[in-house]
């Protein structure tokens, strides 16, 4: 993707603070990150991290709204997963968190608050570019329990999972009775690729021959993964798809901050709510509702 704003570099995390054992496992590779850097007096550096669906979008909003006086400038960080994300918040580590999940009343409790910002379509990528079309559920469940484990043209099956306590597996999961038990087979076949991170998974679904695995929409726009999306039960997943109904698999996004945030983060919440916010999660692949009035 495209940064059009100046850039500079910043050591993450920003305020020193190391947060849960799989965030630290994440950060520990990841030193340097790239910002969007504001040069505007009064400007300031907030800061946003969570699920790596998100990542994409995040950074093409913090690209604009490092454009608009006084040039705040937005640094997102790694994928934290939508957990990892609100502990930094709640730590103070961050200033936002992106989330593809509500709160927990536990959360609400801490003092976070999340806005929905739009609907990302959950999908199946591939590889293969001559892959068909599901027809049902049950024949994805054929992949997932190893009964099917050649494509038309015999290429081999190769799965790409993420870890059973992640959204994409709980999505997934959610879609049919066969397909849950499925994912179980799935997860306890041996020599499977299980990815860690939303990144790593589409990695490994575009570089792997003959891969097979969940993603969302915005991500594989965003970063331009040169993958296939396959239709299920006949329809291609599209933002206009998840908003006629016709596409009912999404991912329903949040971004989220502790209590009222700083001026600056009110000022980047009341940005992705504007109509310029709204076009730009639009053209990253969310379904988003009518823009309100906004910068």
């Amino acid at each position: 993707m495209t940064i059009h704003a100046p850039e500079t570099f910043q050591v993450w995390p920003p305020r020193g603070r190391i947060f849960g054992s799989a965030a630290r496992r994440i950060l520990a590779g990841a030193t340097l990150l790239l910002a969007v850097a504001g040069a505007g007096a009064g400007a300031e550096t907030i800061t946003v991290g969570g699920t790596g669906a998100a990542l994409g979008p995040m950074r093409a909003l913090a690209a604009q709204f490092a454009k608009l006086p006084p040039g705040h400038s937005v640094v997102v960080g790694p994928d934290l997963g939508s957990s990892g994300g609100l502990k930094a918040l709640a730590a103070g580590a961050i200033d936002m968190a992106v989330i593809a999940r509500p709160l927990t009343p536990q959360e609400s409790a801490q003092g976070l608050v999340a806005v929905e910002y739009g609907k990302n379509p959950f999908v199946i990528a591939t590889s293969m570019k001559g892959a068909g079309t599901f027809r049902t559920f049950n024949e994805l469940a054929d992949i997932y329990a190893g009964r099917r484990t050649t494509w038309e043209g015999g290429e081999p099956v190769r799965l790409v999972l993420r870890h059973r306590t992640d959204t994409d597996t709980a999505l997934l999961e959610s879609f049919s009775p066969e397909l849950k038990l499925a994912m179980h087979v799935a997860l306890a076949r041996p020599g499977m690729i299980v990815a860690s991170t939303a990144q790593e998974a589409a990695e490994k679904i575009e570089k792997t021959p003959g891969a097979i695995g969940a993603s969302s929409l915005a991500l594989i726009r965003t970063e331009k993964r040169q993958v296939r999306l396959l239709p299920i039960n006949g329809v291609a997943p599209s933002a206009r798809a998840v908003a006629d109904g016709s596409y009912p698999f999404f991912k329903v996004m949040y971004l989220a901050r502790k209590g009222a945030g700083t001026p600056a983060v009110a000022l980047f919440f009341d940005f992705v709510a504007s109509p310029r916010g709204r076009q730009i999660l639009s053209d990253a692949g969310h379904s988003v509702a009518e823009a309100k009035p906004g910068p």
